[in-house]
């Protein structure tokens, strides 16, 4: 007999909802992979092809954050198991 978890990825990847629910498990992360500090001033807004809106309360932080974009990208696709984010985008 087939364990419930096995089934449900197998359906999850039949109707072909994985990718959409990989995204939202991205956004869901950030606070986790950004740390309270940086999730204190930002928000996760959405993902289009493999970017990942994020928006910044102002310039300053927004600023900060660039030099930490490649870090925070390796972090979420660590945590994700795969390459789900191209692209840190700060708004």
């Amino acid at each position: 007999m087939e364990q419930l978890g096995s089934i449900i990825r197998k359906t999850i990847k039949e109707l072909g909802i994985e990718k959409p629910i990989q995204q939202y498990e991205a956004l869901h992360l950030w606070p986790k992979i950004a740390g309270e500090k940086i999730a204190s001033v930002t928000e996760p807004c959405h993902i289009v092809n493999g970017k990942l809106f994020i928006k910044v309360k102002n310039a300053a932080w927004r600023n900060e954050l660039v030099f930490h974009r490649l870090e925070l990208l390796k972090k979420m696709n660590q945590q994700l198991g795969r390459r789900i984010i191209k692209e840190i985008v700060l708004i």
